[in-house]
């Protein structure tokens, strides 16, 4: 016949299968090892693992979590905390309904069966766990015997485990997002690490202090003796005005001249037989002298249809067809004459994109032809008001000279030019047109 093992034998064994569980266990699932696996050892109904520190519930058997807020949890939580503050709570101790205050002792048949087992879970440290034990039947001296052994071996386990948790936790922490550490330390040292502040604007070059032609005098425009950038010389014709009108009026001055001076010498001639009559000479020769002044002038006027270049460079005007037939008024400006070696990139910065400039402060300028190829200028000029473009924005207008020595571009080019302001940190350069927006619509 076949012998049976002996139970003493077979629950030292349980005992220590359990210590090895709980050893080889990681630190977030011990706790629900301590409260459903203790029952292979030794029966029992409801298990809970309460922590003093803080007064919780740390595991429950037969769950996954035990609800704060259930009515179970609510009653359990001060049974537990009431007996934690009794002076057995430091051993193994055996408890019952008639351990508890009346108002914490009405309920307990609900909830718990009649049995409960207090039993501290030593450590070095001091222990700070308890597990509680609830069943239908009384407990024995020798499962209390075993699981005081146990009770120090979970102990153990649980300080263990806390302690490399303190110690890992900082290691394990920044090994498992050392990426993401990195990643955000690079960028809030991105968001503070000072940049030039820097805006895009449209720009064209122009001529630097150019030779303005204007219109002699009132008249219309009648032909033009040159071409928009074509190279001039000092005495070159540019342009003529109409002379028909002049022309007229100085072939009827040169006539009432010739009236006057024809009237001017017969009274001389009747001067010589008629004493009387000299007296009328002096207001003959005035006005003999009036109508020669007035052919003259009118002379000079036609003289003056005729326009001159007064110094050597490129004439800069529109198409000369724009300008055919077109009245103009003294003064006003037809071309200009400028060098094509002295030129300025002229800007123009819409007034929401202004940022804080100064004179000297670099700009580079990308011409629609070789935008591949930018140009270094610096600002010399900053207007102080704003004023429209052609396409109705209200501008600051501002001029850059170029760097000597560099590839000056043709006169009329237009492309983008980069502003490069002060220093500022990325994040106030990033944020400044949503910062702007913001202080519009909130009272500050």
């Amino acid at each position: 016949m076949t012998e049976l093992p002996d139970p003493r034998l077979i629950r030292l064994t349980l005992l220590l299968q359990l210590e090895s569980r709980a050893r080889l266990a990681p630190a977030a699932e011990l706790p629900y090892v301590i409260v459903n696996e203790t029952s292979e050892l030794l029966p029992y109904r409801q298990a809970l693992l309460w922590r003093k520190t803080n007064d919780s519930i740390v595991a429950a058997s037969g769950v996954v979590s035990l609800e704060k807020n259930s009515p179970y949890a609510l009653w359990l939580m001060p049974v537990l905390k009431h007996f934690s503050n009794d002076t057995r709570a430091g051993s193994i101790t055996e408890f019952s309904v008639n351990d508890l205050p009346t108002e914490l002792a009405n309920d307990w048949s609900s909830w718990a069966p009649e049995f409960a087992l207090w039993l501290p879970l030593p450590a070095p440290a001091g222990g700070t766990y308890f597990l509680v034990l609830f069943r239908d039947t009384s407990w024995h001296e020798a499962e209390l015997h075993l699981l005081a052994y146990l009770s120090e071996a979970y102990g153990y386990t649980l300080a263990l485990s806390e302690a490399d948790q303190t110690k890992i936790s900082w290691k394990s922490h920044t090994h498992r997002h050392r990426r993401a550490f990195i990643i955000g330390g690079l960028l809030l040292a991105a968001a503070f690490f000072p940049i030039h502040q820097s805006v895009l604007a449209e720009a064209e070059v122009i001529p630097h202090q150019p030779n303005l032609v204007r219109a002699p005098l009132e008249g219309v425009v009648e032909s033009f003796y040159v071409q928009p950038n074509e190279t001039v010389s000092v005495g070159q014709k540019l342009f003529s005005l109409d002379r028909t009108q002049l022309q007229s009026r100085l072939n009827v001055a040169e006539e009432t001249r010739d009236i006057a001076q024809t009237e001017y010498l017969q009274m001389t001639q009747q001067a010589l037989l008629d004493p009387t009559v000299k007296a009328k000479l002096a207001g003959l020769k005035s006005k003999w002298d009036q109508q020669n002044a007035e052919a003259d002038y009118v002379r000079t006027l036609l003289e003056r249809c005729v326009v001159f270049a007064n110094h050597p460079g490129i004439a800069v005007f529109d198409d000369p067809n724009d300008w055919m037939g077109r009245p103009v008024t003294q003064g006003e400006k037809i071309l200009a004459i400028a060098n094509p070696q002295t030129i300025d990139l002229e800007i123009r910065l819409p007034m929401d994109d202004l940022i804080e400039l100064q004179a000297g402060d670099l700009v580079q300028f990308f011409s629609n032809v070789s935008p591949h190829q930018p140009l270094q200028a610096k600002l010399t000029y900053f207007s102080y008001r704003t004023s429209p473009t052609p396409a109705d924005i209200m501008a600051y207008r501002l001029k850059a000279e170029f760097a000597e020595g560099s590839e000056l571009p043709r006169l009329g080019y237009h492309g983008i030019a980069k502003l490069y302001g002060t220093r500022r940190p990325f994040l106030l350069w990033l944020l400044r047109k949503p910062l702007r927006t913001a202080r519009l619509w909130l009272p500050w």
